[in-house]
């Protein structure tokens, strides 16, 4: 992937606030053709952009003077100014919403920076792919040039270990990327919605809970049918049951697969793990409580490399597969219920009965 990464001032000046601080900044101004001030020129890709702050899913900095470039690379203190939370599309602007330090807030008040310098991605031709954050600068014209630096090949290489761990070639592009993880997460939205789950708010431990739920709910049926009078129907049953387990353990191995690769993925994306220990701290994820200790201990590592630049990205369905557990009690009611009326039928004949009756209402 040939990026580079640059900073520029456009017309973003911190002192036109008559309130301090401005809680909402211009990041890029109006127009797909974008001019800095000491004259380089980019395109604009607001819709790009929003999309990769969205599957950034967290905050990007505000420092000063761009020490994330000049600083932090070297091991120096770089501090935060501020934090981006929000990023909207203002008729063609692009403005973010910004949390300030106490410290910058009233460093900007006090017209001691006057200019906000958005960093972002863009490819070789110029277009901006994504934000990657701002710095509070004062003489952007003379200093912006030494700031646009070419990417290093440690993109590509994140790039590659990204694509293999989600079982692609290693040549696979962004896009190929972007897909295959939203695809994973269509495979969880999938496993929650299968638990009554909301894909949006649930947790592992929500998960855990409503497939223990179940399991108790294939117990008691089981226990059940132990006193059930037709040997046929019992065997329909249990068999009907040995399924519904085997679908909820693959269901739990897939979700707890899907869990440990999602906190992999934050600590990756948020530079504390390298793609060379990521089976290493798989493997610790995999044991019993092994992920909430993998969060623990990641909570306390240093950022020991670049961040990942790829983002999760959310995709929802609305497809519903038939409940096993649902089916094999409509089914017991209906032979209940035909029975009743004289009519004799076995467990098999009443469930292709009640599915028949499920795709005709369908």
């Amino acid at each position: 992937m040939n990026t580079a990464i640059a900073t520029a001032i456009f017309e973003t000046d911190l002192a036109a606030s008559k309130t301090g601080a401005p809680e909402w900044v211009q990041l890029f101004p109006a127009g797909s053709e974008l001019k800095a001030r000491d004259g380089r020129r980019w395109t604009a890709d607001n819709d790009a952009v929003l999309a990769a702050f969205a599957a950034n899913r967290g905050p990007l900095p505000i420092d000063y003077e761009h020490g994330q470039d000049h600083l932090a690379k070297f091991g120096h203190p770089a501090p935060a100014a501020g934090w981006i939370v929000e990023v909207e599309n203002r008729d063609g602007a692009l403005w973010g919403k910004v949390e300030w330090t106490a410290k910058a807030a009233a460093m900007v008040a006090a017209r001691e920076y006057r200019f906000l310098s958005p960093a972002f991605n863009h490819l070789k031709n110029g277009k901006i792919t994504r934000l990657i954050g701002a710095g509070l600068v004062n003489r952007p014209a003379f200093e912006m040039t030494a700031l646009s630096r070419e990417a290093t090949n440690m993109e590509n290489e994140d790039m590659k270990a990204i694509a293999k761990a989600l079982g692609l070639d290693e040549g696979a592009d962004e896009k190929a990327v972007l897909a295959a993880i939203a695809a994973r997460d269509t495979e969880r939205t999938a496993l929650l919605k299968e638990l009554k789950l909301d894909p949006k708010k649930a947790e592992q431990k929500d998960a855990l809970a409503a497939i223990t739920s179940l399991q108790g709910e294939v117990e008691t049926a089981t226990a059940a049918l132990q006193n059930a009078p037709a040997e046929t129907e019992v065997a329909a049953l249990k068999k009907s049951l040995t399924d519904t387990q085997t679908a909820l353990a693959a269901l739990q191995q897939k979700d707890n697969a899907r869990d440990i690769d999602l906190v992999l993925d934050e600590a990756a994306s948020a530079g504390k793990i390298t793609p060379a220990s990521r089976e290493t701290y798989r493997a610790m994820c995999q044991v019993e409580g092994g992920v909430e200790r993998f969060k623990a201990l990641a909570a306390t590592l240093p950022v020991i490399c670049e961040p990942s630049k790829i983002g999760d990205t959310t995709a929802e369905t609305d497809e519903e597969e038939t409940d096993p557990t649902a089916l094999a009690a409509e089914a017991t009611r209906y032979q209940t219920e035909q029975r009743a009326a004289g009519v004799t039928l076995s467990y098999s004949e009443a469930v292709f009965a009640v599915k028949d009756k499920k795709e005709k209402r369908a």
